[in-house]
């Protein structure tokens, strides 16, 4: 199977027909470049607020603000140009999608492959279909859970620290491979992780000399270290995406959770809420899901109004399955036979 392409044999799929399919389907430069050039204004604007105001205790929440919207923006368009929907051109997924896995820190050829293998194998726990992308095995303490929305909070979390995307690719520079690359990544394209990891650490290192040469640790704090204090936002919106939620079984509809979000959330996680509809069809751009999501909604479980709704059914399912690691939420899917 070749990177670009998702195997979902004998997933289920819902009933539409071809030619509304081949509508949504039609990806479009002139929309990508519309959402990336408010995504730049609005980096623009907080990098601005965090210069002003670097030496006062006003930097906090500037560099908090900046940090979650480079993040949770970085990660989102990472994910659609590592699919190829977010632009029409091919050249510019490919550009955007080095540039994001880069300020993003996930290593662009290790996620090009692990990505696919999240949703050819979507929460599956066996050996050879392992979903490293997913909490799994599911958590055995809830705190662990609740440190992943805190800034800084995953650093606290000493059991998965190691393993940040980060750290990942300092091992991966020194040749150590990980778990998730040996089952994921095929043998000829590893010496690939390996050489890319070492640019990216060189890039880092190039970044602390800025700094240095400046006298400042804006350039650091600014373009290396986002993803560890800016991780909010991101969080509450893929926590979403599959927690409590039922593994080892080939109907998204069970695994999978659609959730509807205010706008500013939405934009930042270009559309990913209408996440059973992208893990049905991943290759509909993020900005027809919302549309999608409309022709099938008959054939789906109920949406999620909003984030509150959704987090009072998955923290309840956190909490039951620290306890008894066989729970999931059972969810009710219609009967379109009827």
């Amino acid at each position: 199977m070749f990177a670009g392409e998702v195997d979902l044999n004998n997933w289920y799929k819902p009933k539409i027909d071809k030619k509304i399919l081949k509508d949504l389907s039609k990806r479009s430069d002139a929309k990508g470049i519309v959402d990336i050039s408010i995504f730049c204004i609005a980096l623009l604007f907080s990098g601005y607020l965090c210069f002003i105001s670097w030496g006062t205790w006003w930097s906090i929440p500037a560099l908090l603000l900046y940090g979650n919207i480079f993040y949770c923006k970085i990660i989102s368009v990472h994910h659609e140009t590592n699919h190829e929907t977010y632009f029409k051109s091919r050249r510019l997924n490919k550009l955007f999608y080095e540039i994001t896995s880069f300020l993003g820190g996930f290593e662009s050829v290790r996620w090009k492959w692990s990505h696919f293998h999240h949703h050819t194998y979507t929460i599956f726990t066996h050996k050879e279909t392992y979903d490293y992308e997913n909490n799994s095995p599911r958590p055995t303490e809830p705190i662990r859970f609740f440190l992943n929305f805190l800034p800084l909070g995953p650093l606290l979390n000493i059991q998965k620290v190691m393993h940040f995307t980060h750290f990942e690719i300092i091992k991966h520079s020194l040749g150590i491979i990980s778990a998730v690359v040996k089952t994921t990544v095929p043998e000829n394209e590893i010496k690939k992780v390996v050489n890319m990891s070492r640019i990216y650490v060189l890039l880092w290192l190039l970044v602390v000399a800025i700094s240095i040469y400046l006298q400042s640790w804006l350039p650091v704090i600014m373009i290396i270290l986002p993803p560890f204090f800016g991780n909010t936002i991101l969080m509450i919106c893929a926590m979403t995406q599959h927690a409590g939620l039922a593994d080892n079984i080939k109907d998204h509809r069970k695994s999978t959770r659609t959730v509807i979000m205010n706008p500013f959330f939405s934009f930042l996680y270009s559309h990913m809420e209408y996440h059973i509809e992208h893990h049905i069809f991943p290759k509909i751009p993020c900005h027809n899901l919302k549309k999608f999501h409309k022709e099938v909604k008959n054939q789906m479980p109920k949406p999620y109004k909003n984030l509150f709704q959704a987090y009072r059914s998955i923290i309840p399912a956190i909490l039951k399955q620290s306890k008894d690691k066989d729970y999931f939420i059972d969810v009710e899917v219609p009967d379109v036979n009827n």
